[in-house]
């Protein structure tokens, strides 16, 4: 039987934006007042997983132009979870975990990842999934493979490193191109190429198969519902602008009309 690389067809965000598409798909419309004043579409289930999809896209983009000599897969299957990306170069075997924080200024405290004052879990979670891609990875390959874990923090406004962590890399994603091509290198191109020969077989991971899905037609339904989100950002803007234009107004009339007054 032909070895199975449908792990190849997987893109960036794939689950995430799946579970957006399903939440989005048992909503109910969104009423006219709510469309003209820009509410939001997103159902409260479907929020967290559309930032999530945003984060991985972007990070999926980034690490797609590292050029030929690195190979990356998304959205790979663990046993209670999936795995962002996992990245394969000269400079060694990552795997690689979003957090978008949506503009917020974000704490390292040692193994916390702190977003205007919520403890976020997710410099733990990256060192387990490293730890579990490096066992698959080296009992399909029959030799040790040595994973090392990439936290990469979406749209920070700051990133504030109290506390270093030894084992886990946090970069934020504007730096993360230019971070990894200054690695140094520690593995030739066969080598490379042997892990990714590995890593892009459906059965070197747990419950693959299960996970197939029509990639394009998730694209499009989920370009749809992004369009829809963004317009709707764009009219709450308009809208708040124009409030805050109109309470300028009256304070600078009322001022004005006191200045007169006290002036009489």
């Amino acid at each position: 039987m032909a070895p199975n690389r449908i792990l190849r067809e997987r893109v960036a965000g794939q689950s995430a934006m799946f579970q957006v598409v399903s939440a989005q798909h048992q909503a109910q419309p969104q009423s006219g007042i709510g469309h003209f004043f820009g509410i939001s579409p997103l159902t409260v289930e479907a929020r967290g997983w559309y930032r999530g999809a945003l984060g991985e896209l972007l990070v999926g983009d980034v690490l797609e132009n590292l050029g030929q000599r690195w190979d990356v897969l998304h959205d790979l299957p663990l046993e209670h979870n999936s795995l962002d990306h996992l990245l394969i170069g000269p400079a060694g075997v990552f795997t690689v975990r979003t957090a978008n924080v949506d503009g917020m200024d974000v704490v390292v405290d040692d193994d916390a990842l702190v977003v205007v004052g919520e403890t976020r879990h997710d410099i733990l979670l990256a060192r387990m999934e490293a730890v579990e891609v490096s066992q698959i990875l080296s009992a399909a390959a029959g030799r040790s493979i040595s994973v090392q874990p990439l936290l990469v923090v979406v749209g920070s406004k700051r990133l504030i490193v109290r506390t270093e962590v030894a084992d886990v890399r946090i970069i934020t994603s504007s730096d993360l191109e230019r971070a990894l091509c200054a690695l140094p290198g520690i593995m030739s191109g066969d080598e490379v190429a042997a892990i990714s020969d590995v890593a892009d077989l459906d059965a070197t991971w747990p419950i693959a198969g299960a996970t197939i899905l029509d990639t394009q037609k998730l694209h499009r339904d989920f370009s749809i519902i992004r369009a829809t989100a963004s317009t709707a950002l764009v009219r709450r803007i308009v809208w708040a602008t124009a409030a805050t234009t109109v309470v300028y107004i009256s304070v600078c009339s009322v001022i004005a009309t006191l200045v007169s007054i006290m002036m009489e």
